[in-house]
Formats: structure tokens, sequence, C-alpha cells
């Protein structure tokens, strides 16, 4: 399946060298993460599951950097929302957000059942400041899958996922509603702590498992 972005259709000559250009850069950043998943996932599960820290040492190591959690925090409760914000208020919330994240990542991996993941198209805008990535899950045991990464170029450069999609859902359409809700009827606060303790809940329940030499180490 092809990712097709309409104003990249109405690209010159010269512009479409350019998003060739920040195509392979893309590639060059995303390509290389989706191989160490797979490796990662299908040599060491068991050994992350004994031990939380060492999985999410990969994560701070080779994902966190990749996702620009501001961006997707933005997203899923507004922007105008977002900037008008206590500066505290938003970085707590990033906070909770980024947070979040891992523990999604940590529940893939307790359902990880010996899938592969390759990137197998991009496509970026006219303008070059938005994208998708496109990752094949193939799987020994399902029909296989795709999985679209929304991505965005940040100031510096940097292609960062902000989003993923889905079978034509994203993540932000799935949650936007439930915590623009939470925000109008009980403020942010009550949002960063609805988030940071079902983070707390479920890291306290994996640590518990874990060995006690662990306690101290993120995320126990």
């Amino acid at each position: 399946m092809m990712l097709v972005l309409t104003d990249a259709l109405l690209a010159s000559p010269l512009e479409e060298k350019k998003l060739q250009s920040e195509e392979q850069l893309v590639e060059s950043r995303f390509v290389p993460l989706f191989a160490s998943i797979t490796d990662q996932l299908s040599t060491r599960q068991a050994h992350y599951l004994m031990d939380p820290s060492a999985y999410n040492l990969f994560l701070d190591t080779n994902v966190r950097s990749l996702w620009d959690t501001s961006s997707t925090t933005s997203a899923l409760i507004g922007k105008a929302r977002f900037i008008g914000l206590k500066p505290s208020d938003r970085q707590a919330l990033i906070g909770a957000v980024d947070n979040t994240l891992v523990r999604y990542a940590f529940e893939g991996l307790e359902h990880y059942g010996g899938q592969t993941f390759e990137v197998v198209d991009v496509a970026v805008n006219k303008s070059a400041t938005m994208g998708w990535v496109q990752v094949l899950m193939e799987s020994p045991i399902i029909p296989d899958l795709h999985l679209d990464l929304l991505i965005k170029r940040n100031s510096s450069g940097d292609w960062n996922a902000v989003d993923i999609r889905f079978k034509g859902i994203t993540y932000v359409a799935v949650k936007k509603h439930e915590f623009r809700k939470i925000i109008e009827q009980q403020g942010v606060t009550a949002l960063i702590d609805s988030l940071k303790r079902k983070n707390s809940d479920y890291f306290r329940d994996i640590c518990a498992k874990a060995p006690a030499t662990l306690k101290g180490k993120a995320p126990c």
C-alpha cells in the first residue's frame, strides 16, 4: 500500500528532489529503529520481562528520542488549550503522556508473539514538514498488518513520530475526546493525576515481579 500526500503530487522537479532527500533522512532515522525493535523483541523478550529496567533503558536509548511527546500532547488536548497551560502544568502533562507511551511499550512487550517490523514506505508533504512512515508487521499467527507513524520535522530538521495509525484510526483520534472531557469537567490537574495513577499502578505491578535489586531503577 503506497502512502500518498496530495500536495506532494504538485511538487516541481526541484521540490521533488528536496522531498526525496527528506524521505531518505526519514528512512535513515526509522529503518534502523524498527530493525532494532525486531531484533530486541525477538531475542530478549524473556530477559526484558524479568528486567524492566533493561527494557526501559532500551526505550530510552532507541525509541523515546524519536517521539515528539510535546506535539502528541498538544494534539490530544488541542493546540490552543496546550499553549494556554501554565508552564508547570504543560510540562507535567507532557511527562505524564510520555510515561503513558512507555507503559504502552511495556504492554506491547507482554503481548509480543514473534512479530517482525519493517519500514516499507515513506511519504512527506510538499513543504517537508509532515509525513508518514508505513511499517509492515508480519506475524507467525495472524495476517500481516500495516502501522503508520505520523511524523513531524522539528526546528532542528529532525523527523520525529507524533502519532500512530492502525486500520485508519490514530491514537490521538481515539484518546483526545477522553482527555479533553476530563480537562473540561475537572481541570488539567485531574487529567495529569489520572495518567500518573494508571502508570504508577501498572509499573508497581510489573516491578513487584522483578528482582528486588531493581528497586530504584526506572521504571521501578
